[in-house]
């Protein structure tokens, strides 16, 4: 996959920990339904990640099963979320 701006932030609460999760992800952008539908149905998901700036995308599986709350952010290049 080439180096392309991501398409928006997806920010991740797993069960036990006491930190969010930031994934800019590439390729397709996720609905909140959809987000919605993978938690209600315990799914595990392949997404076109990256967790900082300047690195490739790669593919992560995430178990939407362990997550508590989850939000979309638009991704803006440079500063990051753009609220």
């Amino acid at each position: 996959m080439t180096d392309t701006e991501p398409v928006c932030e997806l920010h991740l609460r797993i069960a036990g920990q006491s930190h969010d999760l930031m994934l800019r992800l590439h390729g397709h952008r996720p609905t909140e339904d959809e987000v919605a539908g993978w938690m209600r149905d315990g799914s595990v998901v392949r997404l076109q990640v990256t967790e900082t700036a300047g690195r490739s995308p790669h593919t992560m599986l995430v178990n939407f099963g362990s997550v508590v709350f989850a939000w979309l952010c638009p991704y803006q290049s440079g500063r990051g979320v753009n609220l």
